[in-house]
């Protein structure tokens, strides 16, 4: 009995304590923790810390401090889409002339969800093969890997051992190839399907982009002004022309083209775009923009409309004709964008925003049709048939210009 009576009037958690924090266990509500953790009674305290982690072994970011101890509660408003996160609160105090006095460090407190899946990848670009529903992660590091959405996995990877650029896919005697270029002036050409290598082209220097149409590969290399653009017969594996004003770019085919190819620089700021027209591997037309910085451009964020009349660049939703005539934005307000694609009849525009939202327009008014929340942070987005779109998304903000994802999520957004 008196145990009994003892446990019925156990003393209460004191609110503060002089050499401790005690963080309260919290729950996940509508994507939202809150917070909250007993006083430091020390007049030496400087102020709190609240650490997020998104593993056990994760350093910590700090994502709120008050000054002083002036509040022992924060809520967690931007809970990154993740299976795991942990809080913990530091409390910096004062030093003394002795040197830098030690924090004191709260208890953490974690908060689960296994039913969450993330991909521990950190790819410049993505790529989809809609037939057989798999998505390609291409990492500055030379990791390729193959993302399975039927499995949800990486069912394929492969290290090949240089800094890589934007590649892309083409099928040659009936193998479907993957084209990858490499900054130790080589092309290593990849079974697509199984990731293994079976050849490889020699480009002299830093290769940054390749576009594979008819039979021939367009390089964007290093080589100085003039003719940094090369094209290689795929067959023979010969240089069979060469062009270009600008050495390390990215361009992109217009669809439907034979072939015609739109270039936007990566090593010079503002940005340059040319337009070039190829009959086979001659160049028939080759222009530069007459803007050079006026408007948007960001050969990252870069996507041709299916009809190939026109391209969408940069976080602002630049709109260009396919000869680089300059057309407006969408109507962003305070939006930022960090993808594009389109449905399947090209009438609709996706374009995936840093707050979390995909933000679908009508492809010829630009008009706003509807808003679409998303788990996490769009990254790249892809038309999927009757599944709607892949959003290949992060789970915590993207930094700004340049910056990449270290998690991922798919999500499947209709």
């Amino acid at each position: 009995m008196s145990l009994v009576t003892a446990c019925r009037h156990q003393e209460p958690e004191p609110s503060s304590y002089p050499d401790k924090i005690v963080l309260h266990e919290t729950q996940l509500a509508s994507d939202s923790v809150a917070l909250s953790w007993t006083k430091l009674d020390n007049a030496d305290l400087v102020s709190y810390r609240v650490l997020r982690r998104l593993s056990p072994t994760d350093p910590g970011t700090a994502i709120s401090s008050y000054q002083q101890g002036t509040s022992t509660t924060f809520t967690d408003k931007l809970v990154p889409y993740t299976p795991y996160v942990e809080y913990q609160v530091v409390a910096i105090l004062k030093n003394t002339s002795a040197g830098p006095t030690a924090p004191i460090n709260s208890n953490s407190v974690k908060v689960q969800r296994p039913n969450i899946k993330v991909v521990a990848s950190s790819p410049f670009d993505v790529q989809f093969d809609r037939r057989r529903r798999q998505l390609y992660f291409f990492e500055r590091s030379g990791t390729i890997s193959q993302y399975s959405l039927t499995s949800s996995e990486i069912t394929k990877s492969v290290a090949s051992g240089a800094t890589i650029g934007y590649s892309d896919f083409a099928t040659y005697n009936g193998v479907p190839e993957l084209y990858v270029p490499r900054n130790d002036g080589w092309v290593f050409i990849y079974n697509a399907e199984t990731l293994e290598k079976i050849d490889q082209l020699n480009v002299g220097t830093a290769a940054t982009c390749v576009v594979a149409n008819n039979g021939y590969l367009f390089v964007s290399t290093a080589t100085w002004q003039y003719d940094a653009l090369k094209v290689y017969n795929r067959a023979a594996k010969m240089l069979v022309n060469q062009t270009g004003d600008w050495y390390s770019t990215r361009f992109k085919r217009v669809p439907g083209s034979n072939t015609e190819l739109v270039e936007m620089t990566l090593t010079i700021g503002p940005p340059d775009q040319h337009y070039y027209s190829f009959n086979g591997s001659s160049v028939q037309t080759h222009f530069a923009d007459r803007y050079h910085g006026d408007h948007p451009v960001d050969a990252t964020i870069f996507e041709l409309f299916p009809n190939g009349t026109k391209y969408l660049t940069s976080s602002e939703g630049a709109i260009y004709s396919k000869v680089l005539t300059y057309e407006g934005t969408l109507p962003h307000g305070n939006l930022a964008y960090t993808s594009f694609c389109f449905d399947a009849a090209g009438q609709t525009i996706c374009a995936g925003t840093t707050t979390r939202t995909v933000e679908q327009y009508n492809a010829s008014t630009y008009a706003l049709i509807r808003s679409i929340p998303t788990k996490a942070y769009p990254f790249r987005l892809f038309e999927d048939g009757s599944n709607g779109y892949v959003c290949v998304s992060s789970v915590t903000p993207l930094g700004g210009y340049g910056s990449l994802p270290y998690q991922l999520t798919i999500e499947q957004v209709r």
